[in-house]
């Protein structure tokens, strides 16, 4: 596998423009818009007054969603670039959300403290992820909730792949390596390392979704791979110890 470490992936995010980061959406970009919110807001139910850990939370838009739902929002974020947009952007919304800058998996923050923390598209861009796992689970109150979605590692290939062939192709699925997308690299991993390595934190797993996307805007889009295949995953997990 390509070497690829934290600091590296983190130096990559840095380098995204302003102006990619500021046309990522209010609601996030196409995936999390049509495909994952709906899914995390009807896992979540009703947020108001819940202490929410966004766990590497980006340009800070599910930050905001939350907050403005009545939750009470941390969000953690490594790459500057990113993490100074969610700031200034709380500095002129005041909205009430507490930014940190940090790596997720070196960051120590205060344990037993959240009722959930949602890592959405998140550790399949840090290789050192289990670490950062770990923290996401320590900072989780007892009985409290992780959600986190993912690329789905069994149906990786691209929509622009789909519209050529008609299928998605699966290659070299065991074998853990580093894999060039448009900002950095992902890092593809069985399936089974995610789930054994929620119930190894002492988690016990409630729902694993596959979203499929709504027929008519797949057809609006041009992405029907999404409605055929599952290009994301879901997973939720209560803390039991």
């Amino acid at each position: 596998m390509e070497q690829v470490s934290n600091a590296d992936a983190i130096s990559t995010w840095e380098k995204a423009s302003q102006e990619s980061i500021e046309s990522f959406g209010d609601e996030g970009d196409f995936t999390r818009k049509y495909i994952l919110n709906a899914v995390i807001f009807s896992l979540l139910g009703d947020v108001k007054g819940k202490c929410i850990l966004d766990a590497g939370c980006g340009q800070g838009y599910l930050s905001r969603l939350l907050t403005k739902r009545g939750a009470l929002v941390t969000g953690v974020e490594p790459a500057d670039a990113w993490y100074r947009y969610a700031q200034r952007r709380e500095e002129t919304e005041q909205l009430g959300i507490t930014y940190q800058q940090a790596d997720l998996s070196s960051w120590t923050g205060s344990n037993e403290t959240f009722d959930y923390v949602i890592a959405n598209m998140v550790f399949m861009d840090i290789p050192d992820f289990q670490p950062a796992l770990h923290n996401c689970v320590q900072a989780l109150k007892h009985r409290g909730e992780l959600i986190f979605s993912l690329l789905h590692p069994c149906f990786e290939e691209t929509g622009a792949a789909w519209r050529e062939k008609g299928y998605v192709e699966i290659r070299d699925y065991f074998q853990e390596r580093a894999i060039k997308q448009s900002l950095g690299h992902f890092i593809h991993r069985p399936l089974s390392t995610y789930l054994n390595s929620v119930l190894q934190e002492g988690c016990t797993i409630r729902n694993v979704i596959e979203p499929q996307l709504d027929e008519a805007i797949a057809r609006q889009h041009n992405a029907e791979r999404y409605w055929h295949v599952p290009g994301y995953i879901i997973i939720s997990a209560s803390k039991t110890f």
